[in-house]
């Protein structure tokens, strides 16, 4: 609360909050896991927070892991740099998630770097010696049902009061159930001969290390190690960091073990697959359309055939602003395509126009129509150009890119376009100087 510009905060303890926004996925409840959201008054010290909050956190509390981030419009993904290991050998994926933790804290711009497992802790282990419980005459059954009621409790009936169900449950005093001492005394109570023995006589009990938590995936084992991107990086740049050495190193792992990755590249390769899969249809739709307006093959060829200029200024912008092409990026290319074709449409209406209405030649139709539409596919362009700038300074990393795809894209296409179009249309159309024409 005293870092100059922020103005207020609030705590969450022991859960992850409320879903305030739609990319932020609240942590199960735990005792070790805290949230802090901070408002600040602009969005350009949020940079320079997270550094000064990492600094204090890694000097006053080394061993807290803190994750200081920006909280972000895009889809909700847990950490930008994540890799999937899978495997069915606990302690082989222990092993390898160890070299891959290794292995991204020395690439540059990632930190922060955890696993969704956790460390691993204490359990109590009950191995049951089978020759001596056959012995005693006790079932795994009897055993089972005698630590449950020990330890978890075993609901022996119901009271009812009013419209109230009160539970009634069986099980040791609390005491009792956190003394290891007690559980070697714990009673097994056989059902079938109707006698009681102590646990020690028919199991052994053990403290062993395991994970506090075995996830899976794909009903397979699946560890997820993550990392956060420093200010100035992309997760692009983290991911072509580290598939050159997963791509070396996992071809030595054991039979059955594989990656593959996630975070930011998952989320935004499904995106991309989702319209690849739709976009032949879109492509066909349009070129339907554009013949049936025009009855004309050429035309629409001409009109498609501005969709790639725009590529020119896209690529250029990208490298001037220090961007990255990635999903938004693409939905930026299929907005300015549509934007990009209405000025084609524009222009080749305007010079069949001249041809109509005006009487004018081919050949000074196409000179008559590129003039007369040349100020206002400009100022339609500066509009939408100047219209997307706020888009482009404060939409961080989700709208930036798309932002630049469509402004960069825009200016170099419209200013091809008013060239290209005309040359295409006499080339196709065999137009000359001398008014000759052939269609």
């Amino acid at each position: 609360a005293d870092q100059k510009g922020v103005t207020n905060w609030i705590s969450y303890i022991g859960s992850g909050g409320t879903r305030f926004v739609l990319s932020h996925n609240p942590e199960p409840p735990g005792s070790n896991y805290a949230l802090l959201v901070l408002n600040t008054t602009d969005h350009e010290i949020i940079d320079d927070l997270i550094v000064r909050l990492n600094a204090f956190a890694f000097d006053q509390f080394p061993d807290v892991l803190i994750k200081a981030q920006r909280i972000s419009s895009a889809a909700p993904v847990k950490n930008p740099v994540e890799i999937r290991l899978y495997g069915n050998d606990t302690d082989v994926l222990f092993d390898i998630m160890e070299d891959v933790k290794n292995e991204m804290a020395n690439i540059d711009g990632l930190h922060n770097i955890t696993d969704d497992w956790g460390q691993r802790i204490k359990k109590l282990v009950v191995e049951i010696n089978q020759q001596r419980a056959l012995r005693a005459g006790v079932t795994n059954e009897d055993i089972a049902i005698s630590l449950q009621s020990g330890l978890s409790g075993l609901e022996l009936t119901q009271y009812r009061e009013d419209d109230k169900v009160i539970p009634v449950v069986f099980r040791s005093v609390e005491a009792d159930r956190h003394d290891i001492r007690k559980l070697q005394s714990l009673t097994i109570y056989s059902q079938a001969k109707g006698t009681a023995i102590p646990l020690t006589q028919v199991a052994d009990i053990d403290i062993v290390w395991e994970p506090a938590k075995i996830l899976r995936r794909d009903r397979l084992k699946a560890i997820t190690v993550g990392a956060q991107i420093k200010p100035g990086y992309t997760a692009a740049e983290g991911f072509n960091a580290i598939k050159p050495w997963l791509e070396q190193t996992s071809s030595h792992w054991p039979f059955g073990f594989r990656y593959e990755l996630g975070g930011d590249a998952e989320s935004s390769q499904k995106g991309n697959q989702s319209i690849a899969d739709k976009l032949p249809i879109a492509i066909f739709i349009i070129l339907f359309l554009l013949v049936a307006q025009f009855n004309s093959i050429r035309k629409s060829v001409i009109i498609l055939a501005t969709i790639p200029l725009g590529l020119i200024g896209v690529t250029a912008g990208l490298l001037a602003g220090q961007s990255f092409f990635g999903f938004m990026t693409l939905l930026g290319i299929i907005s300015l395509a549509g934007i990009v074709i209405n000025n084609a449409i524009v222009l080749l209406e305007r010079i069949q126009l001249e041809i109509d209405e005006f009487g004018l030649s081919p050949y000074e139709a196409i000179i008559s129509g590129a003039q007369k539409r040349f100020r206002p596919i400009l100022l339609t362009t500066a509009t939408t150009v100047l219209g997307l700038l706020p888009l482009y300074l404060g939409g961080g990393e989700m709208w930036e890119p798309m932002a630049i795809a469509i402004m960069a894209g825009l200016l170099f296409s419209t200013l091809l376009t008013l060239g290209v179009v005309p040359v295409l249309y006499a080339l196709l159309f065999r137009i000359r100087p001398e008014n000759q024409v052939t269609d």
